[in-house]
C-alpha cells in the first residue's frame, strides 16, 4: 500500500472511545468523547487503552475496500513517528442507538507537514469520513467496525487525492 495511502488508515483508526450508554442524553456527544478517548490512547501508542475501545472483532474496511483487523492497524499505528507538526481532529456527524448498537457517522480532519525527497516542505490536509458501528459491552461502548467512505487529501490547499465510495 502505498505510504500516503497508509497515514488515511492509521490517523483513521486513531479515532473512536468508551463510557456507559447512560451517561449521556445526547448520542453525538457520548461517541464524540469516545474518539477523543481512542486518539489520545493511539497518539500515546498505549495499546492496553486502544484495545479498550476496539471490539476484539473489530475491522477497518479502507477507501479501497481493503479490511484490517485491530492488531495491524496498532502495529502500523506504532511505526509511525511522534510529533512531526501533526494535529488531528475527529467530528461525529450524527449518532443514532438501537438498543445495544450504535450507529456513527464521522468526519476526521488533519494537518501536517512533509518534506519530499528534494528537502521543499509541504503543508498536508486530510479530511477522511467513515461510518462506524459500536456495541454497548459490559457498560462501555466498544468501535466494531469503521468504513471510511470519502477521503480527500490535499498538498499546499490543493487536492493531491480524492476518493469516494
Amino acid at each position: 500500500m502505498p505510504r500516503l495511502l497508509r497515514l488515511p488508515l492509521i490517523v483513521s483508526a486513531a479515532f473512536s472511545l468508551a463510557a456507559p450508554a447512560f451517561a449521556q442524553a445526547d448520542p453525538a456527544a457520548l461517541f464524540q468523547a469516545r474518539y477523543a478517548d481512542l486518539r489520545s490512547a493511539m497518539q500515546d501508542k498505549d495499546k492496553a487503552r486502544i484495545a479498550a475501545v476496539l471490539a476484539p472483532e473489530f475491522t477497518l474496511t479502507d477507501i479501497q475496500g481493503e479490511q484490517h483487523k485491530a492488531a495491524a492497524m496498532t502495529e502500523r499505528m506504532g511505526r509511525m513517528p511522534q510529533g512531526g507538526g501533526r494535529s488531528v481532529e475527529t467530528k461525529v456527524l450524527s449518532a443514532a442507538i438501537t438498543g445495544d448498537r450504535a450507529a456513527v457517522e464521522q468526519e476526521l480532519t488533519g494537518a501536517m507537514s512533509r518534506t519530499d525527497p528534494d528537502g521543499e516542505e509541504h503543508n498536508m490536509e486530510l479530511q477522511l469520513r467513515s461510518s462506524d458501528i459500536w456495541a454497548l459491552r459490559g457498560g462501555n461502548w466498544l468501535l466494531v467496525s469503521s468504513v471510511q467512505k470519502e477521503l480527500t487529501v490535499k498538498r499546499d490547499g490543493e487536492v493531491f487525492l480524492h476518493q469516494q465510495n
